[in-house]
């Protein structure tokens, strides 16, 4: 006789999915990194062409340009340039975690026909 006719299909839990709620708070946190990321890079761009930088530090603010405080500058230059580098790293970590924690989408198989 054949197995298949005869075995008693085992209950499988459902497959996980995802919430809505959870799913909206990702694409928000994404969307947030990839806004802060693009605002740093428009800060950086605008301070290399302007030449003169603001720190970013919640004390009082200073500012130093290129033709006066040349260490300065690209101290704050390079150190804004790491910070945004590791946002943007984080922001695809999370893209990537987010994509591997989704796994396969499952797909009913259809009946084979003879």
């Amino acid at each position: 006789m054949n197995q298949k006719r005869t075995r008693v299909p085992l209950p499988h839990p459902p497959p996980y999915r995802q919430s809505r709620l959870s799913y909206w708070l990702t694409v928000l946190a994404g969307v947030l990194i990839a806004i802060a990321v693009c605002l740093s890079i428009y800060m950086l761009i605008e301070s290399w062409i302007s030449g003169s930088i603001t720190t970013n530090n919640r004390g009082p603010r200073s500012t130093y340009t290129l033709a006066l405080q040349p260490r300065r500058y690209w101290f704050e230059f390079v150190w804004q340039s790491f910070w945004t580098s590791f946002m943007l790293a984080i922001g695809v970590f999370g893209l990537w975690v987010y994509r591997k924690g989704r796994g396969r989408e499952q797909r009913p198989k259809g009946k084979r026909s003879r």
